[in-house]
């Protein structure tokens, strides 16, 4: 009869439960760290949606009241993150599509970009092209003005 504080049988599979338990663990940590992740990526695009938001509604507010019309807004956009006013995303060395996609903006956060669309026309303070909103804290001015040109109303974006 085989006395239980002698009896190794047990000892000899030790080495395998452990390994399959640190495979295991590993498996956790990884699934957890990808879900933190997307967590942090998706909280991201919600906080610059949000700011942006507060861009786009107050510039298609002024761009209904007409020419001559301006605002200031204070927004904070995200590390990873950065905004493109008055354009559709380009491909490699591609011009702009300015004026034609003035209506038209995109947040790019890391590698991924989502274009969204606006009832008001956006440009840079030299009605020149598009404006570009970098990370960190902004102070804006909005202001409408009518392109001669074109005759299309803008929403000039420019630090204030």
């Amino acid at each position: 009869m085989y006395s239980f504080l002698k009896n190794e049988r047990a000892a000899d599979s030790l080495p395998l439960r452990f390994a399959i338990t640190s495979i295991l663990i590993l498996m956790i940590m990884a699934l957890f760290f990808t879900a933190i992740s997307d967590l942090k990526q998706n909280t991201d695009k919600d906080i610059t949606t949000t700011e942006i938001s507060k861009i786009v509604s107050n510039a298609e507010q002024i761009s209904v009241r007409g020419e001559g019309n301006m605002i200031h807004i204070e927004i904070e956009i995200p590390e990873n993150a950065e905004v493109h006013m008055g354009e559709i995303q380009k491909r490699g060395d591609e011009e702009t599509g300015w004026p034609s996609d003035s209506k038209n903006y995109y947040i790019q956060i890391d590698e991924q970009q989502t274009i969204y669309e606006s009832k008001a026309a956006f440009s840079n303070t030299n009605m020149t092209g598009p404006y570009t909103i970098s990370p960190g804290h902004h102070e804006l001015k909005l202001e409408t003005e009518r392109d001669p040109a074109t005759g299309i109303l803008f929403v000039k974006i420019s630090e204030k």
